[in-house]
């Protein structure tokens, strides 16, 4: 005769445990909105550069921040400022020292960039000292970028 042998029982399907996503962790929050910040932050800055600049010419202004010996003559620092609202490129300086006797000396220095609202140094070298004469210094020209 034949034994009943007890098989397990087929398991009954069981309906899947739908699984939460993990909660997201608070550093990833503030990285987000420190992210969104700096996005919203640089849409605003170009918009506003766009829609409020100031359209004015360059108005370069020079002036004197040190007289000093340079070898066999004398090195005028200065600094041409941009006041106005547009760049400029290739500023010619001049600096024009009257002595009491003869012609007056002159000296030249270029800027290659000066952006608005900024300020460059540079020199004017004379074989004269400018402490001793009347030391004049303009920008001649420049063109745009």
């Amino acid at each position: 005769m034949a034994k009943n042998v007890r098989r397990p029982s087929a398991a009954k399907p069981t309906k899947p445990i739908a699984k939460q996503p993990p909660s997201t962790p608070l550093v990833e929050w503030l990285a987000a909105g420190v992210g969104l910040f700096l996005v919203v932050a640089t849409i605003v800055l170009i918009a506003s550069e766009a829609f409020l600049a100031d359209p004015s010419p360059p108005q370069v202004e020079v002036r004197t921040l040190e007289i000093r010996s340079s070898g066999p003559g004398f090195l005028v620092v200065v600094e041409a400022e941009n006041v106005g609202g547009s760049p400029a490129a290739g500023v010619l300086v001049e600096g024009e020292l009257e002595r009491g006797d003869g012609p007056p000396e002159t000296a030249e220095a270029s800027f290659d960039f000066i952006p608005d609202h900024s300020a460059r140094r540079g020199g004017l070298f004379f074989e004269t000292d400018p402490r001793l004469g009347r030391l004049s210094l303009r920008a001649k020209g420049y063109s745009e970028p």
